[in-house]
């Protein structure tokens, strides 16, 4: 089995160095691009090392603070019982958080003479590596060393087995929450549900419930809180399954360690040890099941079921209006497509419940009431929530982007539809946030209501040239349908797409301010914000020349990235 555990180390660390060589399949682009993606894993093992001394340090002193205490509890001691509580918690979360980590991919292992168990042991061993175990290790060696330098040599005798059998709980929780999440996720439209659901309805829940309690806006009768009427047998059993906790488990057998009688540290040690073995077995049972089960389930759609689209959008060539329907369907068909749809809503939920509590508001240099900033900001939420779509549309499509550069269709044609097709679906939640804003705060100017969609276009066909250049410069492959990072545009990417969005709205927004402020006629706003459509369209359409030739010269590059 050792033999075994050195390959599958080997091998990883081959893929980790041969994901940082160059390679002569890629130009130079495409190099710069690699490397600046590498940049942040770089950085965070730069930071990894400082951090592990300051931790191993922490709990050094904690230890020998421990032992000189005489069976009290030190404040260091208290601080590194809460770092290895959330240790705890992130090996959980953190699959669902960063699911980069793929030790679920042993499928393709079984061809070989290895047996279950020991591709088991080498998945579980992988776990070692996620970033809170990582810091979880020099807290847990460091502590009997300052034990032990304190004069406690029983007590840092049990801390080492109790450091043992914590990070064997750890691993075994963290590996089994994996492998659940794997089997839960391993049906594609649940798998886009879920995704959904913790991307977007999470962070929505909890800043609604910010917003209910925080205490301000309208007035309202208080009543003091009543208390909680919870039973006995609730409290008793929260308060045993949190004893039994691993960190918890290994508090408490550090703590009686301490005390005269040192045999009593042994029953926390042994349900450590009893906890670690029932999450391994479970974690053993789960994989099992991922490795008799196919890598996916859900309906497969059949030629059957295709029906061909004969739409034809007015204003665009054939070609181009094939690529921007199909970019529309691709919105509606992955998760991450349809939570750049579901968040602007969302969002303006959450904004319309703090207009309706807080009343007016103002936006920047500009008084707005209510219902003008409520509609302003829900609009450039949408171009914002699009970033991960126009910063990479052409390597989202994966392999349809290789039938695409196959097609008899001009390179200018495949950009104007993907131009068209972002333009569409971000504004089907711009046109529908601003009726919504309308109806819930009709108060404002008409020329200011009919502004805000128009400004929004006139900066989204200034951004257009920069989004498709960008998308071609700085390509990454994504699943449309995971949960974090995996979706997301190149870094780089998103950051210049903000800006050429910040630049393409700084012509719209000096117009309006022009119109209301200076002339003092807002009904100016929307004839002159229409003239700069045209003029944006204008400039658009003479931008995207060069920008098709510099894809045209990407093409190749872009066929090997997806």
């Amino acid at each position: 089995m050792l033999r075994i555990l050195r390959a599958f180390a080997w091998m990883r660390w081959r893929v980790l160095v041969n994901s940082l060589e160059r390679t002569g399949a890629r130009d130079t682009l495409q190099r710069l691009s690699l490397a600046i993606e590498q940049l942040g894993p770089l950085i965070a093992a730069a930071l990894f090392i400082p951090t592990a001394v300051t931790m191993a340090a922490l709990s050094g002193y904690a230890g020998h603070a421990l032992a000189a205490s005489a069976g009290g509890t030190p404040l260091a001691f208290k601080l590194i019982r809460f770092l290895l509580l959330a240790a705890v918690g992130l090996s959980v979360a953190g699959p669902i958080m960063l699911p980069a980590t793929e030790r679920t991919n042993a499928v393709r292992l079984l061809l070989l003479p290895i047996s279950r168990a020991t591709l088991y042991v080498a998945q579980s061993a992988a776990g070692l590596a996620d970033p809170w175990i990582l810091l979880a290790i020099p807290i847990v060696l460091a502590f009997p060393v300052g034990v032990a330098a304190g004069g406690a040599f029983g007590t840092a005798a049990i801390a080492v087995g109790a450091g043992a059998l914590f990070l064997i709980a750890l691993v075994g929780l963290s590996s089994l929450a994996t492998t659940l999440l794997f089997l839960l996720l391993r049906d594609r439209r649940r798998g886009e549900l879920l995704a959904l659901a913790f991307a977007i309805l999470l962070p929505m829940v909890g800043l609604f419930m910010g917003l209910m309690d925080d205490g301000k806006g309208r007035p309202r009768e208080r009543t003091a809180p009543a208390d909680p009427v919870v039973p006995a047998w609730a409290r008793q059993i929260g308060t045993t399954a949190f004893k039994l906790v691993p960190s918890e488990l290994y508090r408490y057998a550090l703590v009686e360690s301490i005390n005269p009688q040192p045999p009593t540290a042994l029953q926390p040690l042994l349900a450590l040890a009893a906890l670690g073995a029932a999450l391994h077995a479970l974690g053993f049972v789960a994989f099992s099941r991922v490795l008799g089960s196919p890598a996916s389930t859900g309906s497969r759609r059949t030629a059957r079921g295709i029906s061909r689209s004969r739409i034809r959008l007015p204003g665009l060539s054939p070609g181009a209006s094939g690529v921007a329907l199909n970019q529309w369907r691709l919105a509606f068909r992955t998760a991450r497509g349809r939570s750049i749809l579901v968040t602007p809503l969302l969002v303006f939920g959450m904004f319309a419940l703090l207009m309706w509590r807080t009343g007016d508001a103002e936006l920047g240099f500009i008084e707005l009431q209510s219902g003008l900033a409520l509609a302003t900001c829900s609009a450039a939420t949408c171009v914002l929530a699009l970033m991960p779509f126009a910063m990479n549309q052409f390597a989202i499509d994966g392999a349809g982007l290789t039938l695409q550069l196959l097609s008899p269709l001009r390179d200018v044609d495949i950009l104007i539809g993907k131009a068209v097709g972002n333009g569409v679906i971000a504004g089907f939640a711009v046109v529908l946030c601003v009726m919504l804003a309308v109806l819930l705060f009709p108060e404002g100017h008409p020329g200011l209501w009919l502004s805000i969609p128009l400004a929004l276009t006139s900066a989204y066909l200034l951004a257009v040239p920069a989004a498709a250049a960008v998308s071609a410069v700085f390509p990454r492959a994504v699943d449309l349908n995971s949960i974090g990072n995996r979706s997301n545009a190149h870094g780089l990417a998103g950051i210049l797409g903000l800006l050429a969005f910040v630049g393409g709205a700084m012509p719209a927004a000096l117009t309006v301010v022009v119109a209301t402020r200076l002339l003092g006629r807002p009904a100016l706003a929307p004839a002159a914000l229409l003239v700069l459509c045209g003029l944006s369209l204008l400039t658009c359409r003479l931008l995207l020349i060069p920008v098709a030739r510099l894809f045209g010269r990407r093409r190749e590059n872009l066929a090997l990235v997806v």
